[in-house]
């Protein structure tokens, strides 16, 4: 997003590190720029959607100018490496082949019970004792009715809302 705000000093290597740049607009004034770069991100990058039970990962995002829409990174790591959330459950939802997507409120009912009821084999604790808060991933619409991926798997995946990150694996860990 580019401001109208013009510049005449020279201070784009300056700007550029606290996430401002300046770009010259059509009548070549200068403007400042927000750019968001992108985050740094430990693993190998992979669609959400390939992560299965016992995986760890990080997730980031950032505003691509160019492409003028939000960016989400995930990125697998070992469990004994830092990371951000740890998947702990999978369960595919209810449904034949060619049925019609339940609506998001049902599906994120189901995918709650789900990942709320295989939380406490995984970590040992019961949830509302637990350091642990849980998430998950579901289908979208798209993703349910596509007539080839049909996917319907809840993986389920819990981290600590007090550290950004954490090493070793959550399971078993009674916390």
């Amino acid at each position: 997003m580019a401001s109208a705000c013009s510049s005449t000093d020279s201070t784009d290597g300056e700007n550029a590190s606290n996430g401002q740049g300046s770009a010259s607009d059509s009548s070549g004034t200068d403007v400042e720029v927000n750019v968001e770069a992108p985050p740094n991100v430990p693993g190998a990058p992979l669609n959400p959607f390939d992560l299965r039970a016992g995986q760890c990962f990080n997730e980031g995002s950032w505003y691509d100018e160019v492409l003028e829409r939000r960016i989400d990174l995930t990125a697998m790591v070992e469990c004994d490496q830092p990371h951000q959330k740890e998947m702990y459950h999978e369960a595919e939802f209810p449904a034949p082949a060619g049925a019609p997507y339940p609506g998001e409120a049902k599906m994120t009912e189901w995918s709650t019970q789900v990942c709320y009821e295989a939380f406490v084999g995984f970590v040992g604790e019961e949830y509302e004792l637990s350091q642990f808060e849980l998430g998950f991933l579901q289908p979208t619409e798209a993703t349910f009715e596509h007539e080839v991926g049909r996917h319907r798997r809840v993986t389920c995946y819990l981290f600590d809302p007090s550290q950004e990150v954490v090493t070793g694996s959550a399971k078993s860990a009674g916390v």
